[in-house]
């Protein structure tokens, strides 16, 4: 991972495209943490999070940031103790989890009830001028 070019390309996105392209990194961790032949790939990408998530902090939301945070800490935990074969299966239902929360945080994803139709979640549409 080049960290200079992805800091680059990553400061110069609105704070809801860098929540998207952080959602993107936790579902590649999702996908790719229940086989052993990706452990250094998921290595990287739980650091590649922790830095995403320091670089969108000055952009996002105020009431976004403890949230933020708890992941951050949570990514950097996991990239310490990464790979633990019995937790496999949980790293990857708990990415997929926080990749979908960061979708609609971002206002790029809204939760329907399937039965009513309605919406059951929407992040609140934000200014990014």
């Amino acid at each position: 991972m080049d960290i200079k070019s992805l800091y680059k390309r990553d400061t110069e996105l609105t704070w809801q495209q860098q929540l998207g392209n952080l959602a993107s990194t936790l579902a590649r961790i999702s996908s790719q943490a229940p086989l052993s032949e990706s452990d250094e790939l998921v290595t990287a990408s739980l650091r590649e999070a922790a830095l995403l998530i320091e670089w969108s902090a000055p952009n996002v939301p105020a009431e976004f940031l403890l949230e933020l945070a708890a992941m951050q800490r949570e990514m950097l935990a996991w990239h310490r103790r990464w790979p633990i074969d019995e937790a496999r299966s949980l790293l990857s239902l708990h990415t997929r989890n926080q990749s979908d929360r960061l979708l609609q945080m971002a206002g790029l994803l809204e939760m329907k009830d399937p039965a009513t139709g309605i919406l059951a979640a929407v992040s609140p549409s934000y200014n990014t001028a």
